[in-house]
C-alpha cells in the first residue's frame, strides 16, 4: 500500500491511543459493499494484515471493499495503555475509531464486518457483544482465540517477572516459531526470511496477556462476550493452534469454545488444516483468505434484507424524522394515507413529529409559561417538594440527580403524574411507582396545578386516540390496546430544564450528556420542545445520530419499550439522547437561547395482571426483520405483567434516583448498586 492511497485515522482517550490504516476499495465496485475492519493480535503489529507477503487489505480492496487495519493500543508506535485492563478498556476506543472511519472515510451506509486475529479477535467479539447498538455490524470473523480456564503456569510466571518491563519478549527461536506458526511442514519457507518475520514477534503487552489469561476474563468471555454476539460469526482456529499439537487434540477444545456462542444467528465454526496460530504465514494461507472472503460475501449476498435492502435503502436507516398531520386522521378520505404514514413511522423509525393536534394553543402555552416559572423558582422553594420526600418518585430532582446509562444527566426536573392514592403498606414495593403528587404552594406559583392537569387531560385524550390509530395502522381492531391501560390512564409529565454547560466544560465525544442514550419504557411519549434549542438526537439502524430540532406547533411522539413488547417488536423503540453541545445553545447569528426547556409526557400501561393476548396479523409480524428486536420484544411480552418486569422497572427507578432510594429503599438500592457495579466492570 503506497503512502498516497492510504489514510491514517487516529483516536485517543485518556491512557489509550490507537490508529487505523484506511484504504478505499476499487472505485467501480465499492458502492454497495461494507467496510472491512481488521484487528490484529498481541505480539504483531498491523503488518499481519498489511504486508508485502499476503496483504489482506489489498485482497479486499481489489474486490471493492473499503478496509481499515487497526494498530491497537501499545503497538506500532502507539503508547502503552495506562490501565491494568487494556483489553476491556480499549473496546470503546476501537468502537469509536471504527465509527469515525465508517462515517467520515468509508461510504457510511452498507455496514461493517469485523475480522480479528488472536487478541484482536477478542476485541472484535467484545465490540460485537458490548457495542452492537453503536455500530451497524453485519458479522465477525474471529481466528485463533480459544478461551481456556487454565493457562500454563510457567508462562504466567514469566509474564510476572521483570515488573519494570511492560513488554513480553518472545525471541524467534525454532521452538517459538513452531509454537506460534506451527511445525516446519506447514510454514511457508519464504516467510522465514521475509522482512515481516521479526514483526510477528514484536514484544507483546504483559498487561493484556495477564488480563486475558485471568479468571475474570475467562468468566467474562464465557458469560457475557460469547452469548452477547448476536450477529453472524465465523469462528476459526488453526490445526496447530496455541496449546495443542494438531486437530485431533484440538477438536474437543475448539468445539467447546464454539459452543459458547449461543445467540449468533449463524455460526461458521471450523479448524483450518495445515497452519499454526499465525495462519497467515503458512503454506495454506489462501485457505484462510478464501474462508474470510466467502463469509463476507455470504453476508453481502445471502442476506438481502440486511444488506441490499437494510443497508442500501433500509427505511430504518432514516436520515430525518417524519412529520405527520393529525388532521388527516380525522378526515375519512385522507385517513388511509395517514395510517400508511403512521405505520411506516412506528415500524421503521420509532419517532415522528405530529402537527395539528387537538391540544389547544392556550393549554400548551400556559403549560410552557408555568413550567418555566417553576423551574426558575429559587432553589429553596423547589426543595420544598424535592423528590427525595416522595417514595413515589414525584417532585423536584436537582441538577445532576438523575442517572442514565450509568452517568449523571446535566438537567434538573419536576415529575408529576396522574393523581392516585398511595398504595397500602402491605402492597409490593413496586406499587409505589404510583401515588400522590407533591404540588407547589399555590401562593408561590398561582395556577400551576391547573395548568399541569389541563395539559395532562388533553394529552390523555390524544394518547387514547393514538393508541387506537396505531392499532388501525397495524390492521388490528381500534380498541386492541384498550385493555392494557388503566382508567384513567396513568401518565407522567416531566418539566425539564437543561442549563447551558459552563464555558470551560470539557466536551466529550458525542457532546455533554443532557440525558444519556436510552429507550423510553412507556407505551408512547409525547414531547413538547418548549424552546428553539436543538439537542434531541435519534439513532438510526446504521448507528448514525439524526437531529430532531423543534418544529413550532408540533409534538414529537416516540415508541416506548412497552409498545415494542406488546407488538412483539413490530413497533420500534429507538435509542435517543439529549446532546448539550455549546452550538445547540445559540442561534445562527450567535444569539444565546438561554436554558433548554423540554416537557415530555410518558404514557403508562397497567402494572397488574391482565389478559396480555394480542392478535397481530401475520403480515404485520412479518414486518420485523431484525431478529434481535423480535426476540427481545417477545421475551419481554411473555412476562410483561410478571413481577420480574415490574420489579426491574422499580429497581431501575431506584438506581436512577438514588436520593429516593437512599431514603426509602436503602436495602434494595444497595443490592441494585452491587449488581450495577458488576455490570459496569463487565461492560
Amino acid at each position: 500500500m503506497s503512502k498516497s492511497d492510504k489514510t491514517i485515522i487516529e483516536l485517543e482517550k485518556p491512557g489509550l491511543k490507537a490508529h487505523g490504516i484506511f484504504k478505499k476499495g476499487k472505485e467501480d465496485l465499492r458502492q454497495l459493499k461494507p467496510l472491512i475492519v481488521l484487528i490484529h493480535g498481541g505480539g504483531c503489529n498491523a503488518s499481519y494484515f498489511d504486508n508485502d507477503f499476503h496483504s489482506v487489505p489489498a485482497a479486499f480492496n481489489e474486490a471493492g471493499f473499503d478496509a481499515l487495519s487497526i494498530n491497537r493500543t501499545g503497538y506500532a508506535g502507539n503508547p502503552i495503555p495506562d490501565t491494568p485492563q487494556p483489553v476491556l478498556d480499549s473496546v470503546p476506543l476501537y468502537s469509536s475509531l471504527i465509527k469515525k472511519a465508517y462515517e467520515e472515510h468509508s461510504n457510511g451506509k452498507h455496514g461493517i464486518v469485523l475480522i480479528g486475529h488472536s487478541l484482536g479477535a477478542v476485541t472484535a467479539l467484545s465490540i460485537a457483544a458490548f457495542k452492537d447498538e453503536e455500530l451497524p455490524l453485519l458479522g465477525v470473523s474471529a481466528l485463533g482465540i480459544i478461551p481456556a480456564k487454565d493457562h500454563p503456569a510457567g508462562l504466567v510466571d514469566m509474564l510476572r517477572t521483570d515488573p519494570e518491563n511492560p513488554r513480553f519478549v518472545v525471541e524467534p527461536s525454532p521452538e517459538a516459531i513452531e509454537t506460534f506458526m506451527g511445525p516446519p511442514s506447514v510454514i511457508d519457507p519464504e516467510m522465514l526470511v521475509h522482512p515481516s518475520m521479526p514483526q510477528i514477534f514484536e514484544p507483546g503487552l504483559k498487561s493484556e496477556l495477564l488480563e486475558w489469561w485471568g479468571s475474570a476474563w475467562y468468566n467474562r468471555f464465557v458469560n457475557e462476550v460469547a452469548p452477547g454476539v448476536r450477529v453472524p460469526l465465523q469462528f476459526l482456529a488453526a490445526e496447530f493452534e496455541l496449546g495443542w499439537k494438531g486437530k485431533e487434540e484440538g477438536q474437543p477444545i475448539f468445539d467447546n469454545a464454539a459452543g459458547l456462542f449461543t445467540n449468533t444467528p449463524k455460526l461458521d465454526a471450523r479448524i483450518l488444516p495445515g497452519g499454526g496460530h499465525n495462519f497467515e504465514f503458512s503454506r495454506n494461507s489462501s485457505l484462510l483468505q478464501r474462508a474470510r472472503e466467502d463469509f463476507t460475501n455470504d453476508l453481502y449476498t445471502a442476506l438481502p434484507l440486511q444488506i441490499s435492502s437494510s443497508l442500501k435503502d433500509d427505511p430504518a436507516a432514516f436520515e430525518q424524522i417524519p412529520l405527520l398531520d393529525f388532521a388527516l386522521a380525522n378526515n375519512p378520505p385522507t385517513k388511509p394515507k395517514f395510517l400508511e404514514s403512521l405505520r411506516r413511522a412506528v415500524v421503521n423509525v420509532g419517532f415522528f413529529y405530529i402537527k395539528n393536534t387537538p391540544i389547544s394553543p392556550a393549554t400548551r402555552e400556559t403549560l410552557i409559561k408555568k413550567g418555566i416559572e417553576i423551574l426558575e423558582l429559587p432553589l429553596e422553594e423547589k426543595l420544598k417538594i424535592e423528590m427525595a420526600n416522595s417514595k413515589h418518585f414525584l417532585g423536584y430532582a436537582r441538577l445532576g440527580t438523575e442517572i442514565t446509562a450509568l452517568k449523571p444527566d446535566y438537567r434538573e426536573q419536576f415529575d408529576f403524574a396522574t393523581e392516585v392514592p398511595a398504595p397500602g403498606p402491605n402492597e409490593p414495593p413496586w406499587h409505589n411507582l404510583r401515588g400522590p403528587n407533591q404540588w407547589p404552594d399555590e401562593s408561590v406559583i398561582p395556577g400551576f396545578r391547573v395548568a399541569v392537569e389541563n395539559y395532562m387531560d388533553e394529552i390523555q385524550s390524544l394518547a387514547i386516540s393514538f393508541s387506537r390509530l396505531i392499532a388501525e395502522a397495524l390492521d388490528m381492531h381500534p380498541n386492541s390496546f384498550d385493555k392494557f391501560f388503566d382508567t384513567p390512564q396513568h401518565n407522567k409529565l416531566k418539566l425539564v430544564k437543561y442549563p447551558a454547560p459552563p464555558p470551560d466544560a470539557e466536551i466529550p465525544e458525542g457532546g455533554i450528556q443532557g440525558v444519556g442514550t436510552h429507550k423510553d419504557g412507556s407505551f408512547l411519549t409525547f414531547l413538547l420542545q418548549a424552546t428553539p434549542h436543538t439537542g434531541l438526537e435519534i439513532q438510526n439502524k446504521n448507528g448514525v445520530w439524526v437531529k430532531a430540532p423543534p418544529i413550532p406547533g408540533t409534538l414529537v411522539i416516540n415508541i416506548g419499550r412497552s409498545l415494542q413488547a406488546l407488538t412483539k417488536g413490530v413497533c420500534t423503540a429507538t435509542t435517543h439522547r439529549v446532546n448539550l453541545s455549546p452550538e445547540n445553545y445559540v442561534s445562527a447569528d450567535g444569539t444565546s437561547f438561554g436554558p433548554r426547556y423540554s416537557f415530555p409526557v410518558f404514557q403508562g400501561i397497567k402494572t397488574d395482571g391482565t389478559d396480555n393476548s394480542l392478535e397481530i396479523p401475520q403480515h404485520i409480524k412479518d414486518l420485523v426483520k431484525d431478529e434481535k428486536v423480535r426476540s427481545e420484544a417477545e421475551a419481554t411480552f411473555d412476562k410483561m405483567f410478571g413481577e420480574s418486569v415490574r420489579e426491574a422497572v422499580f429497581i431501575s427507578r431506584i438506581t436512577s434516583y438514588q436520593d429516593v432510594g437512599t431514603r426509602w429503599y436503602p436495602d434494595l438500592l444497595k443490592k441494585a448498586l452491587e449488581e450495577q457495579g458488576k455490570f459496569r466492570a463487565a461492560a
